[in-house]
């Protein structure tokens, strides 16, 4: 690749190497990941000289293109018998980062029981049964709702993808949204965090996903979640680094 794309992309590669060992927990896998990925931002950048290149836009093509991968490796294998699942996104360990990834960039389009089956069973890790507990839903329900999210999320990542990397004219668009989601940023407080555990509390699953975007947009993470019998224990991490631990009872 030549070396003014290197000197775009440089800057950007150290976080890309790290994202995709945390995305393929194989270094293997990893190399072969950034260097697909480094080829998608290479051909991107030669049909649209003057995109924008982000953290953001790299890591969601590393998370797209590894779950292409994953969806791609299953189908061949089990190419000799036609399983309907194969039809149906699969989620394993490997790609709870890249669930996380996209649904933050892809609420927004998502209907309200979509983000918060997304978010309390790939992103918390609640069970089918504590999710229908606290939805007021069955566990039948949440499992088969569960499946059409994941689709859903899949589809508008992989469209997303296509559209930045075939239409350049929505560099524009993409520079409005970010300036728009930066014009929604608040300075971190405690009453972002009560918000997100007065929703829990309350079971209001609207303003679980919006508090938790609101988070999630400030820099914090959620870096784990335990249902024990009535509580949750929530486990943050600040844009500092910081754990910020937090109990709530339902």
């Amino acid at each position: 690749m030549h070396d003014e794309f290197f000197l775009q992309v440089e800057s950007y590669l150290p976080a890309l190497k790290y994202h995709c060992l945390k995305l393929t927990n194989n270094e293997w896998d990893a190399e072969d990941l950034m260097q697909e990925v480094l080829a998608k931002l290479y051909r991107s950048l030669q049909q649209a000289p003057d995109r924008e290149i982000s953290k953001a836009y790299v890591r969601q093509i590393a998370a797209t293109t590894w779950i292409d991968y994953t969806r791609s490796k299953q189908a061949k294998i089990s190419a000799a018998a036609f399983d309907e699942l194969l039809h149906q996104p699969t989620l394993t360990p490997i790609s709870e980062i890249a669930v996380r990834e996209m649904f933050e960039q892809l609420a927004d389009r998502l209907n309200v029981r979509q983000m918060v089956l997304i978010l309390l069973v790939d992103i918390f890790q609640f069970t089918a049964l504590e999710t229908a507990q606290l939805i007021h839903s069955t566990q039948g329900a949440v499992k088969e709702g569960l499946k059409r999210a994941r689709q859903r999320l899949i589809t508008l990542a992989a469209e997303l993808r296509d559209h930045k990397e075939d239409a350049p004219v929505n560099d524009r668009q993409r520079r409005r949204r970010d300036a728009e989601n930066e014009a929604t940023l608040q300075s971190l407080s405690k009453e972002m965090f009560e918000q997100f555990l007065a929703a829990f509390r309350a079971g209001d699953v609207t303003a679980i996903c919006h508090s938790y975007l609101l988070l999630a947009r400030n820099g914090v993470r959620v870096e784990k979640v335990t249902a024990t019998g009535t509580r949750v224990f929530f486990t943050f991490r600040d844009p500092n680094g910081h754990l910020l631990g937090f109990v709530q009872q339902l």
